[in-house]
């Protein structure tokens, strides 16, 4: 074999070989760039979205599990049934005319005219309206005018005329300021004052016999008291005897009785002062349950 053949022996040889080395490095090359940590992050990459809506599913299945099962119609009647809504809490009652000859006192509660109703009769026509005159009546039969006639001084018939007439008296003052308050809508109650000094208080009561409070809560002129006072007086006119049943005389008991509403003003604003004694006293225990009766504020 001559040294040419030899050559081209050796250089077909090495061809091969260079070929047979080069698949193998592009092989390890690319097996290289396969490797685990490679292949994990792109299997990742191609399932994130399969993991992130299983994922979803499942919490979206565990808060469905948490969720209460809509009732049927039948478990919701029944569950009603046993569970009964709690009643309405009825209305305190309270003491309005805790001492009947006084205003009561004034709450928040605005008064319908069902309530001023209630009040007018009871201070009207109540046990106090039927017994307290009887004893104005005694009272004046002790002490009675100088030219009253004997009719009116002495005896049961004597008595009698002297009831009737503290009887109409009461009656009418009390029918003219209901009906003047109920078309004014005045407030038949006081309202106290907020001032701690006692002469405040007392200017207070006896303004609101000037001045009173309307439904609402306005401060108007209280025509109610000057009925009252006007009715008071002038029915003694159709009652008296002669030298008492005249116009001056009537002047003189509005005067009267306008007085007495600005008394008890003065009364019922000191009453959480003097009540305590009057109950120490146990007035309130000697009076029976029907003098005071209760009324819904």
């Amino acid at each position: 074999m001559t040294n040419n053949h030899v050559r081209r022996l050796s250089g077909i040889l090495l061809a091969a070989a260079i070929f047979s080395v080069h698949p193998c490095a592009i092989f390890s090359q690319e097996v290289e760039n396969r490797s685990p940590s490679t292949l994990r992050s792109k299997v990742d990459s191609l399932s994130a979205p399969d993991q992130a809506e299983k994922h979803t599913t499942l919490t979206e299945d565990a808060v469905f599990a948490t969720l209460p099962d809509a009732p049927t119609p039948q478990n919701q009647a029944l569950d009603q049934a046993q569970d009964p809504p709690a009643p309405a809490p009825a209305a305190s009652e309270t003491h309005l005319n805790r001492y009947p000859v006084f205003s009561p006192g004034l709450t928040r509660a605005p008064l319908s005219i069902q309530d001023k109703f209630q009040i007018y009769t009871h201070k009207a026509y109540g046990p106090p309206a039927i017994i307290l005159p009887a004893f104005g009546a005694g009272f004046g039969m002790l002490n009675p005018p100088s030219k009253y006639p004997k009719e009116w001084k002495d005896g049961a018939g004597a008595f009698g005329r002297n009831y009737g007439y503290r009887l109409a008296d009461h009656t009418s003052r009390l029918t003219g300021q209901f009906l003047t308050g109920a078309l004014l809508h005045e407030d038949p109650r006081y309202l106290r004052s907020t001032n701690s000094n006692p002469f405040f208080r007392t200017v207070h009561a006896l303004a609101f016999t000037v001045f009173d409070k309307t439904d609402s809560g306005r401060t108007i002129f209280a025509a109610s008291n000057f009925a009252s006072a006007a009715a008071g007086g002038f029915v003694g006119m159709g009652i008296l005897p002669d030298g008492y049943n005249d116009v001056t005389h009537a002047e003189q008991h509005i005067a009267s009785e306008f007085l007495q509403i600005g008394i008890g003003n003065v009364l019922t604003e000191f009453e959480p002062q003097w009540g305590p004694w009057a109950k120490k006293l146990r007035i309130p225990k000697i009076l029976p349950g029907w003098w005071v009766p209760e009324h819904r504020p």
